[in-house]
């Protein structure tokens, strides 16, 4: 049975609920906000070469989700500009990119929203604003890498990424999320009310065998010699324990591949990263000692189908994030957790 939970289960929509608009759009957001369990916003973002904080998943225009329209002046030698990272391109330049047309095939329930462009981060807040739901709370992932020299420095887009939650008035309803915890530690030093969530990113052996695989705990599995770049300067080789890693860091949740919590999971191969099961994917301790030990959220992701979700559900998690807000949240109802 599902355990009882002390919180309301915190039910993400993952860059907006992608599965029914395209992602990071104004559209998907719309989406999500018109359904009332949806209880935050999942989202991504980078910084323009004139700086400015947008909202979009990838560092580089992905031509798998946006299209070219026009340059934004005749004769740009920067044109096309999808395929092009977003701190080589202005504002202007990235608005004249349509990220509404395409679907994509992973997603059948997904429907088109031509037209739709890269939203600003400001854009946004205004949306929920707008939209009356003082009770959304937002998760924004700031995506930087520390092996690549192609976003703003992280203390740039920290900072920047601080300082635009504060002006819009939602340091209390924001976490900042990163695969990259230099940016959530200095995140926390400049604003203690902004909670922080630490991204975890890992796999077995076979997914972890060096730095350039980017695993966050083991970046070469079983080998205490490589030190992860993704953790903030902490290595798990001296904490060897999820929660006491995560609170290092200073965040108060930790949201993982799923399988990170489940230490009863066979092997079981899958093309697919979030239905493959092995054994040596577990990292302990599991969701209830993180919750009850440590007082961290346990928010895995990006969970869609049901099976999965009831797993996860069972696992004794207090939210998911979900490119399937619908599927989400039906399973939750049938658990008692909507």
């Amino acid at each position: 049975m599902p355990r009882a939970y002390a919180s309301p289960f915190d039910i993400q929509a993952h860059r907006g609920g992608r599965s029914v608009r395209p992602e990071n759009t104004l559209a998907a957001f719309e989406y999500s906000l018109g359904l009332p369990e949806v209880s935050t916003l999942e989202l991504d973002t980078g910084v323009t070469e004139d700086n400015q904080l947008v909202v979009i998943h990838d560092r580089t225009v992905n031509g798998s989700h946006c299209v070219d329209t026009a340059p934004v002046k005749p004769g740009d030698p920067e044109f096309p500009y999808v395929g092009k990272q977003i701190r080589q391109l202005t504002l202007a330049q990235i608005k004249t990119i349509d990220c509404g047309s395409k679907t994509l095939p992973e997603f059948p329930k997904q429907v088109a929203a031509p037209g739709q462009r890269v939203p600003t981060l400001a854009e946004v807040f205004d949306l929920v604003k707008r939209s009356g739901r003082t009770d959304i709370r937002f998760n924004i992932e700031t995506k930087i890498s520390p092996t690549a020299n192609d976003t703003a420095p992280y203390q740039q887009f920290t900072v920047q990424l601080v300082g635009a939650i504060e002006k819009a008035g939602m340091a209390r309803r924001t976490t900042i999320q990163s695969f990259d915890w230099r940016t959530i530690r200095l995140s926390r030093a400049i604003d203690r009310r902004i909670e922080t969530v630490a991204l975890v990113w890992q796999y077995g052996p076979d997914e972890c065998k060096t730095v350039a695989d980017e695993c966050s705990l083991m970046a070469a599995y079983g080998d205490p010699s490589v030190k992860s770049p993704w953790t903030g300067g902490l290595d798990w080789w001296q904490f060897r324990d999820l929660g006491k890693l995560v609170r290092a860091a200073g965040a108060s949740t930790v949201s993982a591949n799923w399988q990170v919590h489940d230490p009863k999971q066979t092997k079981v191969p899958s093309d697919d990263w979030y239905l493959r099961t092995d054994p040596k994917y577990y990292f302990g301790p599991d969701a209830s000692v993180l919750e009850r030990k440590y007082d961290l959220k346990v928010v895995p992701y990006t969970v869609n189908d049901e099976p999965t979700i009831q797993r996860v559900i069972d696992l004794g998690v207090t939210g998911i994030i979900s490119d399937d807000p619908d599927v989400l949240i039906a399973v939750a109802r049938r658990n008692g957790l909507r």
